[in-house]
């Protein structure tokens, strides 16, 4: 009769190593990074709501050269979303930026109002090659994605990804929790955003009240730095290697003066040029 215990005695390290391995794996998928914990605050603050209004945004290279032009409406009338509060935007490249850089955009934003968190984000960006449509459905635990790329007479391309993790905002929902904070001197916002296909560590700092533009204002720096949705490492945004400056308006509307961003190809500026509520 042949004796059980030595095969049970010889499959055992290798079972335990095989256990070991695993519970080790799950550790390590379940450590949270270190950056996780200075995510704040995602609570909306006091400050008022954003009023129903239309803003638009002169695009610039070092506020000389016309490059674009960008028209946001928060909450516009006539638009019924039960439940949400929706901004939309258009973008489009003028002048002989349009000439090297052909480009239009439009998105809309979905975002309870409570949390001012997003429900549904859809933008459509076309250029010289190709049209890329994104869709992000941000749910309580993840974000699904979907990207949509049909290059110029070519067949479209769809790509699907999911990123676990919460909260996540869309830009329109972290500007809007942004702007109801505090924003005293010396405070930080930080947040993990997927304004599209990419998610982001967003980190605001409010540096000064000051003048801009002959307004009273309110200065903050801005950084981004990238997150591999598998891992949730950081990795350095390229595209902006150093801080961009974001001026609001420091009243009641608080809404965007201007923005400054360090990119690649140099000082890009986005300039309050029209305001109006009804």
């Amino acid at each position: 009769m042949n004796d059980p215990g030595p095969r049970r005695f010889r499959r055992t390290p290798a079972a335990i190593w095989i256990a070991a391995g695993v519970a080790l794996s799950a550790g390590c998928v379940a450590a949270a990074p270190a950056w996780q914990k200075t995510l704040g605050p995602t609570k909306p603050g006091a400050h008022p709501a954003m009023p129903t209004c239309s803003i638009t945004l002169r695009l610039s290279w070092k506020g000389m050269l016309d490059a674009g032009r960008l028209s946001i409406d928060f909450a516009p009338k006539g638009v019924h979303k039960p439940g949400m509060f929706v901004t939309r935007a258009t973008a489009t490249s003028l002048g002989p930026a349009a000439g090297l850089f052909p480009y239009k955009g439009s998105m809309w934003s979905e975002v309870h109002p409570s949390s001012l968190r997003p429900r549904f984000f859809n933008g459509t960006e076309t250029d010289r090659k190709e049209t890329v449509v994104t869709t992000n459905r941000y749910h309580s635990n993840r974000v699904e994605c979907v990207e949509v790329t049909t290059p110029k007479g070519g067949i479209a391309k769809t790509r699907s990804e999911t990123f676990h993790f919460s909260p996540v905002y869309d830009i329109y929902s972290a500007i809007l929790l942004v702007r109801s904070q505090k924003l005293a001197d010396g405070d930080t916002v930080r947040l993990v955003i997927q304004p599209f296909r990419t998610p982001y560590l967003l980190s605001v700092k409010v540096h000064a009240h000051e003048l801009h533009l002959g307004r009273k204002s309110i200065r903050m720096g801005v950084s981004l730095s990238k997150i591999d949705r598998k891992t949730l490492a950081l990795k350095p945004y390229t595209k902006m290697k150093r801080e961009a400056t974001l001026w609001l308006g420091d009243d009641a509307d608080r809404i965007p003066l201007e923005f400054r961003a360090p990119v690649f190809i140099g000082d890009v500026r986005a300039t309050l040029s029209g305001f109006t509520k009804p």
